[in-house]
């Protein structure tokens, strides 16, 4: 059965000196201020585009890492994944940076860092980011 989310964007002003809130509608949280996506430095307490991708990206990988384990059966006591993602004016975004970190009973580095390799290319939105420079390193305490 397909799945939809949905989420709200709003801005105000000019491109370079505006804003906007965004709302995930369908978890009811927000609304959260949003940036422009470039420039290095939002203003504090306000969210990006870039941001939010990063995010999206984060979650979606180790959700991902956690189901594959959990079908290998594997419980990992711990993961975490850190991205970020690079932006450059009249390109678009150029990359993104991964590193997935676990605590993972019973598993070898070789098989983690497998499962990790396969949840970068196969969770849904790194298929969504089809294109774009993906680095990951991978860590398994």
């Amino acid at each position: 059965m397909a799945t939809t989310r949905r989420a709200r964007a709003e801005w105000r002003g000019p491109f370079s000196s505006g804003n906007g809130d965004i709302s995930l509608d369908s978890s009811h949280i927000g609304p959260f201020r949003v940036a422009a996506a470039v420039g290095a430095e939002g203003p504090p307490g306000c969210t990006s585009p870039m941001e939010l991708l990063a995010a999206a990206y984060a979650s979606c990988v180790c959700g991902t890492i956690a189901y594959m384990l959990e079908k290998a059966g594997h419980h990992p006591d711990e993961l975490e994944t850190a991205a970020e993602v690079d932006m450059q004016p009249g390109e678009g975004v150029t990359g993104i940076r991964a590193v997935v970190s676990g605590v993972v009973p019973g598993v070898s580095p070789d098989d983690f860092a497998a499962i990790v390799t396969r949840a970068k290319d196969g969770c849904p939105v790194g298929r969504a980011l089809t294109g774009t420079k993906v680095t990951l390193a991978v860590e398994l305490h």
